[in-house]
């Protein structure tokens, strides 16, 4: 069982914010964002953040599963994963950052 019982999955990470003990990485940066109004300023802008965010786990998925790919599927694993990276993920975060820097 986890510290204390805090950690409900009993894994990290954990972050203790307003007398409370947050867990789960979406759940806390919902939180944060929140509370600190960054989380768009009505339901419209909060579901196009959602989908850059959904978006950015998707790529991060791709990644993190790399180093589970047999050697053999490597290669060619990455190869798709800078592919994706470079012709579908990061030109939709930079044409977002540039309407950010304008606005």
């Amino acid at each position: 069982s986890s510290p204390g019982g805090y950690l409900l999955f009993q894994q990290v990470p954990m972050v203790e914010i307003d007398g409370m003990k947050l867990v789960q990485t979406r759940a806390i940066l919902n939180y944060i964002a929140g509370k600190y109004n960054l989380y768009g300023k009505d339901l419209k802008e909060r579901a196009l953040i959602d989908m850059y965010v959904e978006g950015l786990a998707d790529l991060y998925e791709l990644i993190m599963y790399h180093d589970f790919k047999p050697a053999n599927e490597k290669e060619e694993n990455l190869a798709n994963i800078l592919d994706k990276a470079t012709n579908r993920y990061l030109p939709v975060f930079e044409k977002v950052r540039g309407k950010c820097l304008v606005a």
